[in-house]
């Protein structure tokens, strides 16, 4: 039996239809505009490790952060050869996005005080490149204030095809650590037992350092460095360095001289060009009581001849209590990473550690 429809419902089934199709093609039309934009519903920026509560932020999540801006960033490119005299400038620009450690701050760090000076970042892109980051560097240092998350360069969106953002960091020299499609952040510690509250508590007294070694993980190689070796370094004078810690208190304002970290590990070795930025230096005393430094800071930061190894105080050579030298950093708004009676200097792979 044949159905014959009334023009009534002829119309209704014909509106019933055009509105499917017209759905359908709005979800077609916003499928495609979604995906164009370069910030799929799966990038995800994690934050894992030694901190008190792991992340996994959308691109989303992350610009509901207080935003950074940085004006003018010139873009050097990095060298492949130490010998050579011309540097490349690749670009100029400007950025927007959410510094480094206020993503950290969310996590929040497992480390306290004494503790985490000897903490450390991994910020990993997706295309397999690591740059390493202290903690000082980070929280103490005013490094921490150039080291952004940007999804933002003059004015447009950063196109991401798998990370979130693109780190920049306005303060190093060149633009090795500028690691795009960034998709995770790891919070470590070194592998160093702190007894420098049970010393302090049993009243025990650690014999006078005389000398310290330096060593390279990767290659099992170590050279003694004593006083004599470092004196004959270039020396740079600190005039007013603040000590004060969050578990001592102010102790004052004093001057330091002494050469830079950097030339003290030129006596070891050769950074190499371009540095390998996914190592770091721990600098750490027979007590435990120990700091890190990236390769970053020391020999591509603005900053890095700021970083010292101080051989005397006021004018005066380090009293035994201090060690024959320790470290002293002019930038750090703290004395967290001041290292006095410093045994052992250690140059790790920060993607070898545990």
């Amino acid at each position: 039996m044949e159905v014959v429809m009334t023009p009534n419902e002829e119309f209704t089934e014909m509106h019933s239809q055009n509105t499917r199709l017209f759905n359908l093609l709005i979800l077609l039309l916003f499928m495609f505009a979604f995906a164009s934009t370069g910030f799929a519903a799966e990038n995800r920026l994690k934050v894992s490790g030694d901190v008190l509560k792991n992340q996994n932020l959308s691109l989303t999540d992350i610009r509901q952060l207080p935003s950074f801006y940085i004006k003018d960033v010139t873009c050097i490119a990095e060298k492949t050869d130490c010998s050579a005299k011309e540097e490349k400038r690749l670009s100029v620009d400007t950025f927007r996005g959410v510094l480094l450690r206020d993503i950290l701050d969310l996590a929040g760090m497992k480390h306290r005080v004494k503790w985490e000076p000897g903490v450390y970042f991994l910020v990993h892109g997706t295309d397999g490149r690591t740059a390493v980051f202290s903690f000082g560097e980070i929280y103490y240092s005013s490094i921490g204030r150039s080291v952004l998350l940007a999804y933002e360069k003059n004015g447009e969106p950063i196109e991401s095809q798998n990370g979130c953002a693109q780190l920049i960091v306005s303060t190093d020299i060149r633009s090795g650590r500028w690691v795009p499609e960034i998709s995770e952040i790891a919070v470590k510690r070194v592998d160093v037992e702190l007894e420098a509250y049970e010393d302090k508590k049993q009243k025990r007294v650690r014999p006078p350092v005389e000398s310290l070694i330096i060593v390279d993980q990767d290659i099992g190689r170590s050279m003694e460095i004593d006083l004599g070796k470092i004196s004959v370094l270039p020396p740079v004078s600190i005039s007013e360095a603040v000590m004060t810690g969050d578990c001592e208190g102010f102790h004052g304002v004093y001057s330091f001289d002494g050469p830079s970290l950097r030339s003290v590990l030129g006596l070891f070795a050769s950074p190499g060009c371009p540095p390998p930025y996914d190592r770091f230096v721990l600098l750490s005393s027979s007590d435990g009581f120990c700091a890190t430094f990236s390769y970053g800071e020391i020999f591509n930061s603005r900053l890095g001849e700021n970083i010292i190894l101080a051989i005397k105080k006021d004018g005066r050579m380090l009293e035994e209590k201090d060690g024959f030298t320790r470290s002293v950093v002019r930038e750090d708004s703290t004395g967290g990473r001041s290292v006095k009676r410093i045994s052992k200097i250690e140059i790790i792979t920060s993607t070898k550690t545990k």
